[in-house]
Formats: C-alpha cells, sequence, structure tokens
C-alpha cells in the first residue's frame, strides 16, 4: 500500500497539473460517447376493454323454471296373503306389465278348499232344515183345523154322557172316559197352537244360523279365491317376494307392482316461484311442464300442490300429471323438469353472460359500466334454442346492457364498444364466464 501511494505520488511530481486535468476531461468525453442510448418509447396502447351491449327490450315473456323432479305412484300396492300356505305357482318377474285381473301368484289350495266344503255342507244342512220347518208349519195349521173339530167332537159327547148320568140312564164310567178324552183332545189342541204360533220364532232362529253359515261360507270362499293373487289394476310389477315351495303367512306382502294410470312426477317448487304458481292455481290457470329422462322429453300438467313441507324443506312439493300414460316409465327415475309459468309483463331476456354474481347487470352510459340491480323470474327459451335469463331491471327500453363477462367488471370501469367486425370474432370465440362478487 505504501508503495502504491509513493508511486502515485511520484507520478503527480513528474506530470504537470493542466495534463492531467487535460486527460481526466478526454477520460468523461469518452464515457459519455460510448453510453448506448436509451430505447424508443412504445406507442400508448388502449388498455379499455372491448365488450359487447345488448339493447334493452321489456316485453311479455313467459318464463321458464327449472326443478328437479322424481316419477312415483300413489297407487303403488303391496299385494299380500290373507292365509297359511305354500306357494304353488309364480307366473310373473320382476318388471312385467300386467292387467287387471291377471295372477301373479298361485298358492296351495287343498286346505282352504276342504273347509269351503265343510262349510258349504253346512249351508246345506241348514237351508233343509227351514225348508222342512216351512212344511211342517203348513201341517200345524191343516192339523189346527182338525184338531179344534175333534176337540168340539169330544166335548159334546161329554156333555152327552153327562145328561145320560144325571138322568140316570147312564153309567158314571162312560162320562169320565168321555171327559178324560175331551180333555186330552183339548192337550192336544194346545199343543198343536204352540206349534203354530211358535213357527216365527223357529223360522227365526234357523234363518239366523243360516245367514251365519253362509257367511261362514263365504268367507271360506274368500280364502280360497285369494290363494290367487291378482292385479288390482293394470301396471308394473316393481318386486316379487315369493317362491314356489315358500310357506307363507297372513300379511306377508308376496308382490308389490304400481298403477300405470296413476303416474305422477314430484318435483320442489322453491319459496321465490311459490305465489306465482299459487295465483295461477286459484285463477285456474294450466301450467304445463316438460319432463327430461336424457333424450326423451314427456309432457306434464300441474295438476296440485302438496299438503304439507317436510321439515328442512325449502319449498313445497308440486304433483304433475302425465298427458299421455307411457309404459317405458320407471318408478323412482329422477331429472330436470322445465316449468312454464304465466307472462310477465316488463321484463327483460338476457344472455346468462350478462349477469354477475346472482343479482346484478351492468349497462353502459357514457363509455362506463353502471350497475343495475335485478330480480332473476327464471329462464326463457328463445327462437334459437337458447335459454336466456328472465329479469325485472330498472332499465330504460333500448338502454344498452353488457352482454361480454368481464374479470373485472365493477361500476364505474372505463370500456369501449366493439364495432360489428370486433363483435363477430368475439362472438365466435369461447367466452370464460366468472363470477363475480357483489358490489357493495
Amino acid at each position: 500500500m505504501n508503495t502504491l501511494r509513493a508511486a502515485i505520488n511520484k507520478i503527480r511530481q513528474k506530470t504537470p497539473l493542466p495534463l492531467l486535468i487535460l486527460a481526466a476531461t478526454l477520460l468523461i468525453i469518452a464515457a459519455l460517447i460510448l453510453k448506448p442510448s436509451a430505447p424508443p418509447k412504445k406507442p400508448v396502447i388502449d388498455l379499455k376493454p372491448l365488450v359487447n351491449t345488448l339493447p334493452a327490450e321489456l316485453g311479455s315473456y313467459r318464463p321458464t323454471i327449472t326443478l328437479y323432479g322424481r316419477l312415483e305412484s300413489p297407487r303403488e300396492s303391496n299385494l299380500s296373503s290373507t292365509i297359511n300356505a305354500y306357494v304353488a305357482k309364480v307366473l310373473v318377474e320382476e318388471g312385467h306389465w300386467v292387467k287387471a285381473g291377471d295372477i301373479i301368484v298361485e298358492l296351495e289350495d287343498s286346505d282352504v278348499r276342504l273347509i269351503y266344503e265343510q262349510r258349504q255342507a253346512e249351508l246345506e244342512d241348514l237351508e233343509a232344515q227351514l225348508a222342512s220347518e216351512q212344511a211342517r208349519y203348513q201341517m200345524d195349521v191343516k192339523a189346527l183345523e182338525v184338531e179344534k173339530q175333534l176337540v168340539s167332537l169330544t166335548q159334546k159327547s161329554a156333555e152327552r154322557y153327562e145328561k145320560l148320568v144325571e138322568r140316570n140312564v147312564g153309567s158314571d164310567l162312560n162320562r169320565d172316559e168321555a171327559l178324560q178324552q175331551a180333555r186330552a183332545q183339548a192337550l192336544s189342541l194346545y199343543n198343536r197352537e204352540y206349534a203354530v204360533n211358535d213357527h216365527p220364532n223357529r223360522q227365526k232362529r234357523l234363518q239366523a244360523q243360516l245367514t251365519k253359515a253362509r257367511a261362514l261360507r263365504d268367507q271360506a270362499a274368500l280364502d280360497l279365491a285369494r290363494t290367487r293373487i291378482t292385479a288390482p289394476f293394470d301396471g308394473r310389477v316393481t318386486a316379487l317376494n315369493a317362491s314356489p315351495g315358500n310357506r307363507v303367512r297372513p300379511g306377508d306382502i308376496l308382490a308389490s307392482l304400481f298403477d300405470a294410470s296413476h303416474v305422477e312426477v314430484r318435483a320442489q317448487i322453491p319459496s321465490r316461484y311459490l305465489n306465482q304458481v299459487e295465483a295461477a292455481l286459484e285463477q285456474g290457470i294450466e301450467l304445463d311442464a316438460t319432463f327430461a329422462l336424457n333424450d326423451k322429453h314427456v309432457d306434464l300438467t300441474l295438476e296440485r300442490l302438496a299438503g304439507a313441507i317436510a321439515m328442512g324443506q325449502g319449498g313445497v312439493d308440486a304433483l304433475f300429471a302425465l298427458s299421455q300414460a307411457n309404459r317405458n316409465l320407471t318408478l323412482g327415475r329422477a331429472g330436470e323438469v322445465y316449468l312454464h309459468m304465466p307472462p310477465i309483463d316488463n321484463s327483460i331476456a338476457l344472455p346468462p353472460t350478462a349477469i354477475y354474481g346472482q343479482q346484478r347487470i351492468y349497462t353502459v352510459r357514457d363509455g362506463s359500466l353502471h350497475t343495475v340491480m335485478i330480480q332473476r323470474l327464471g329462464e326463457v327459451l328463445m327462437e334459437n334454442g337458447e335459454r336466456w335469463q328472465l329479469m325485472k331491471a330498472d332499465v330504460e327500453p333500448g338502454e344498452p346492457i353488457l352482454i361480454t363477462q368481464l374479470a373485472n367488471a365493477l361500476g364505474g370501469l372505463q370500456v369501449k364498444l366493439a364495432s360489428a367486425e370486433q363483435a363477430t370474432e368475439q362472438a365466435e370465440e369461447p367466452t370464460e364466464v366468472s363470477e363475480q362478487p357483489e358490489d357493495e
């Protein structure tokens, strides 16, 4: 270090000061000349996003509400056994369609048939007793007249013997025998009268026994008929719990099926649409709907609303009737239900890209965005097949509404309206839709 300082001092002493200043000036000029020049400035680019708008068109639109429904039937029957018996035959399989009266399951009927024959024999015995009572009564009525005549004759005979005894021309023995015969004939008359008078009671008792026997016979006949488990209506079998050889008891469910003519769709209507639906039903307005099952569409009609709301349910269940019977439907299938509501005046239909968040759109005024809060009313099917959102909004007819999704859309944002050519190019490019938070 001391050596370097000594060298510098030695150079300064030997070199004149003007020469040193000149050398320093030359070094500075050379450095300025060799310094790279500044890059050219880039042209200013307009950073306003290009957007498309759609003029507001207020009109009367019929909104479509998308619900999620499920096929069910209010007439789904579980067919059970009423007797103890073995399963003899199973004539259908799960999923088969049956007609009213078709036999589904046959039960062994040997025991039931024996009971039926016994009840039938008891009934025939009582019918014979009742017929015999009728014949006996007719005989008693005829015999009663004869008994009355015999009593009159025996009394006259006794009176004659009494007069003979009084004149001492007859014996007491003959008189007593005549009196005894008269008393015996009178007793026979009393018995005959009792038999005739008691006929209604005997007949009523036999008729009661006959009614009881007929009821027992009919019960046995029902049990015999119920060994054939038949379909109560035209429908489709949904379950079979029987197999030949199984022993079944009263109450055991053998088969389940639903009525093909009473299939309906149950879908829950959100509370925000409930007032419109109830008002339409009260006014007698028919609300039609479409049930989408994959690539199939079934026409529906709103028939009624459910009478109760389950705990935690956010709406009321609506029950839709099928416009035409469909044999290809399966209970429990779910799909979308498109409910067509009554027309709403002064409403606006906009594409989904015009909606930000859940309840706002933007209008374009003087090149800047303005926030407008909306009330969503559902969807509407346009002529080109697209589904647009229907809403109520405080906008003027013809006012431009933003239909381009912007990631940074906010009230007051400066935008630039796209020309016709640019609008066409943007329409051909896929638009990325992003949900934005609500403006405060």
